[in-house]
């Protein structure tokens, strides 16, 4: 029992090395158990959105599921193909067989950017997102696929906390116990960003994952807190935006700007209703709200 624990343990650690890579994880997350002051509020990092990332170090293919976008109908599994260098968000743990600690890479792809997930979804069909904010769409434990991918910082635009998802509404909208379908911004691991209407057509869960009204590859990132910089080659549709330059790829530039005056909703402890986090950010004159985590006092 002992001996099998000491193996799996040490594949563990190497898996870990090997994901980590030679770049210290930038300040944009916390480490585990950690004591941060969230507003007037201590927080434990244990209960806030602590995501991975992970670059493909080689073309692969996953098995994911779509669901039917509008229709009622079966999820459909097909492959999902992430290029050589693309950003994921996900989670590297382990979970037991047997007498083994397998390594487990939990892989949150619904966060990915519209035109790579919509290359392989079949017509109709959105990417399943899952019935919660931690499902993760595709679950590794194979080594030949945990090892094409390579742990690495959090990339600068992504927002502290943050899945990237940011709605529009403020204040009132993130303490409100009705869901918000106005706007969203978006923010994706793998370098986009997307601004989208609410589709109440779309079936539940799944209004702000249609076609963006305009997106953009992000180019380039100044990262002065408070304030994100995000550039682009082209203009995003919906989205007010500055144009700094006639040419090249930082021609047009929106600001991420975190007000730090995060929301919290303190739940029912009386319930199991765990208390939550929301970050205010102001983006195109704009003053939208994104989820970053539990304040663990219950549920």
């Amino acid at each position: 029992m002992h001996k099998f624990f000491k193996i799996s343990t040490g594949i563990v650690a190497f898996l870990a090395a090997l994901f980590v890579g030679t770049r210290p994880i930038n300040a944009q997350t916390e480490k585990p158990s950690a004591l941060v002051k969230v507003g007037n509020f201590t927080a434990s990092t244990d209960f806030l959105n602590l995501s991975q990332y992970f670059e493909v170090t080689r073309t692969i293919k996953l098995k994911v599921n779509f669901v039917p976008s509008h229709k009622v109908g079966h999820a459909l599994s097909r492959d999902l193909t992430l290029p050589a260098g693309t950003v994921v968000a996900g989670n590297l743990t382990s979970t037991k067989s047997g007498d083994f600690l397998v390594p487990t890479l939990q892989l949150y792809l619904a966060r990915l950017s519209y035109p790579l997930i919509h290359q392989s979804a079949p017509a109709g069909y959105t990417i399943d997102p899952g019935a919660g904010a931690y499902d993760p769409q595709a679950t590794l434990k194979a080594t030949d696929k945990l090892t094409a991918f390579k742990r690495i910082p959090a990339p600068d635009f992504m927002p502290g906390y943050s899945h990237g998802d940011l709605y529009l509404g403020g204040a009132q909208a993130a303490l409100s116990s009705e869901e918000t379908t106005t706007a969203s911004v978006r923010v994706t691991p793998d370098g986009y960003l997307e601004y989208m209407k609410y589709d109440d057509k779309a079936n539940a869960g799944l209004g702000f994952m249609q076609k963006p009204t305009g997106l953009a590859k992000i180019t380039k990132t100044d990262f002065h807190d408070p304030d994100r910089v995000l550039y682009f080659s082209h203009d995003i549709k919906g989205l007010k935006t500055k144009r700094v330059s006639h040419t090249g790829l930082y021609q047009y530039r929106v600001t991420l700007k975190n007000l730090h005056d995060p929301q919290h909703n303190a739940g029912n402890e009386d319930n199991g209703i765990a208390g939550t986090f929301d970050s205010l950010y102001r983006i195109g004159g704009k003053t939208y709200f994104t989820f970053i985590g539990y304040d663990g006092v219950s549920g």
